[in-house]
């Protein structure tokens, strides 16, 4: 990446399956993206590389990483269908150019350690530079004591006088040969084995679609890696590692990248979990639906571990943020969480604009048309609640979000998986009209994320 020059590349980021429009909504907002397209859960765009740290601005994406390479299908380059795709894929690491994205991971991630064997040669080198020294120093040291010791008197010295340092004698015969040999290959493997230990750990993740390969990830990832190993004699570590390389294989269609998220950045606000605690990632989502404006009152009655509040406090501050809960251990989990965040996210210098509250969300200690925003995760009827709950609790909690919310301008933002009741109460409710329903992936289960706004209706 040469100085001065704007190199664009193309990044991709994860989102939660569903809520891709919202993902590509903030691109467009924070950044200065030359072109985005939408997969499914994935999220591509183009983006100069002197906007590169602006990435950690991004709210609604899980994971991100750098793409090094993209093969579209029916490419000559890498067909999946080949019955020699998996030598291809050995040899695959020795022919992309790794060095921009290499370049911009170290970057993001802040890694100071060393990538390519030329920079460890370089490194060795000077390391016996100074080993070298050092002993010089030492000698020098040892010499001037001695002098000092003699009061500095010179001391004419006979050759035969002079004691000869020990030397390696020099035998003839094969023997003394193959014993030299053993010594250079024993000194050529510790100088491997030291060039190996400066340079990262990294592993492999494959993710496949399509029926008609004739490998499995495993297999896929494994070569792919085995050529990465050869090229570039990184180490591997399945558990930790230092750089994670992706492999995506939809059909005929490969993308190679570099993660730059070690986790998931659906957990970034949370330390103390609950059976139900939603990813952060989605509750940044939910916020933006809801359209929040400066001096809005928005309200979670249902805040649980406080995911949606808390990313609520930290990204819309000129709003007033409070919330509650009728479990007992909630509100708690939720200060807790709060207390974290201000800890390491804001270094104590101040505290969330949030207050938190026990309650009962079909009991609000609120005063009609005081809120103009609620939004909260409503429990599924699976590890909270019930579905035959369900039936009693939506109908009244509804109805009192909508005695609270202002008439004609209050919105609600309603995440639920039981979409039979919700439908049910949405048909028969003449408070809340549904703007728009978004249908996303979570765990495995498909919820409905409904937008409501409040009618004029009293």
């Amino acid at each position: 990446m040469a100085d001065g020059v704007d190199v664009v590349v193309t990044v991709c980021a994860t989102v939660s399956t569903g809520l891709e429009s919202v993902a590509v909504s903030e691109c467009r907002q924070k950044l200065d993206c030359k072109s985005i397209r939408e997969g499914r859960g994935r999220v591509y765009f183009d983006i100069p590389t002197n906007f590169f740290s602006q990435l950690k601005n991004l709210r609604s994406i899980e994971n991100l990483f750098v793409v090094v390479k993209e093969y579209e299908e029916n490419n000559d380059e890498l067909d999946c269908f080949s019955p020699e795709i998996l030598e291809k894929l050995y040899k695959l690491p020795q022919a992309l150019d790794w060095k921009v994205a290499l370049s911009l991971w170290k970057q993001f991630t802040g890694y100071t350690g060393m990538l390519f064997r030329s920079e460890t040669s370089a490194h060795a080198e000077d390391m016996k530079k100074r080993c070298q020294s050092s002993v010089d120093n030492k000698c020098s040291e040892v010499k001037d004591e001695q002098n000092s010791r003699e009061g500095g008197n010179d001391k004419v010295v006979d050759e035969e006088d002079v004691i000869e340092a020990p030397a390696k004698k020099i035998k003839h015969g094969g023997e003394d040969s193959n014993e030299d040999k053993s010594e250079l290959t024993q000194n050529s493997s510790s100088d491997k084995s030291f060039t190996s230990n400066l340079l990262p750990q990294f592993r492999v993740t494959c993710t496949r679609t399509g029926n008609k390969h004739s490998f499995s990830s495993p297999e896929a990832a494994a070569k792919f890696g085995g050529g990465i190993n050869d090229w570039f004699g990184w180490r591997v570590n399945l558990s930790n590692p230092d750089i994670e390389v992706l492999l995506n294989i939809v059909n005929g269609n490969v993308v190679i990248g570099i993660a730059l998220t070690k986790e998931s950045r659906g957990k970034r606000n949370i330390t103390h979990f609950g059976p139900t605690t939603l990813k952060s990632s989605i509750a940044y989502c939910m916020l933006q639906l809801a359209n929040i404006q400066p001096g809005d009152i928005v309200c979670d009655p249902m805040c649980g571990g406080g995911s949606i509040p808390i990313e609520a406090a930290l990204n819309w501050p000129k709003s007033a943020h409070f919330c509650g809960d009728h479990h007992d251990l909630a509100p708690t989990r939720t200060l807790a969480n709060v207390q974290s965040v201000t800890e390491q996210q804001l270094n104590n210098k101040k505290t969330l604009p949030l207050d938190i509250y026990q309650w009962d969300v079909c009991n609000l200690p609120l005063k009609s048309n005081s809120v103009d925003v609620f939004i909260t995760d409503l429990p599924f009827g699976k590890k909270s609640g019930s579905k035959h709950e369900n039936w009693t609790l939506y109908p009244k909690a509804l109805e009192e979000m909508a005695r609270v919310c202002s008439t004609g301008s209050g919105r609600a933002v309603l995440l639920t998986q039981d979409k039979r009741v919700m439908g049910k109460v949405l048909n028969s409710s003449v408070h809340w009209k549904k703007d728009l329903t978004l249908w996303i992936n979570m765990g495995g289960l498909k919820a409905g994320l409904y937008v409501l706004s409040r009618t004029k209706k009293c």
